[in-house]
């Protein structure tokens, strides 16, 4: 298969997202993420073995006490995983969007990547939270 080109892949990808939202015009994202790419990212995160509806809950407090990528990046981490404690995996899911919200503002100047390679590099992001961002 040829290997296609940026301008390609994003003539691809837009030609799929119109063909899934003739398929699917009711289909909105369950995350409560308010058009904010970062609260998305963080927000994917804490959906592994978590229900969108607890992720949302969570982020609720969690938001509140860091409304930003630079306060989640200075975030102590204890305080971090007693908001998302109730997403399980905390320990692991805390030290990730901490270390996630630091690259994006320390590499990234607050601004999300939009590329597969690029978005891939942040800690705790695989293919599929990569995909829906």
């Amino acid at each position: 298969m040829k290997r296609l080109t940026k301008p390609e892949k994003k003539a691809r990808m837009a030609a799929i997202i119109e063909r899934l939202k003739e398929r699917y015009p009711e289909a909105t994202c369950a995350l409560e993420y308010e058009n904010d790419p970062w609260r998305l990212l963080i927000m994917g995160r804490l959906s592994a073995q978590c229900t969108d509806a607890r992720v949302n809950i969570a982020c609720r407090d969690l938001f509140a006490h860091f409304p930003t990528a630079e306060a989640l990046a200075e975030a102590p981490l204890e305080a971090v995983e007693a908001d998302i404690r109730s997403c399980g995996l905390y320990h692991v899911k805390a030290q990730n969007i901490i270390d996630a919200s630091r690259m994006l503002v320390e590499e990234y100047e607050g601004i999300l990547p939009d590329s597969m390679e690029e978005l891939l590099r942040f800690s705790g992001v695989g293919r599929k939270i990569a995909n829906l961002l």
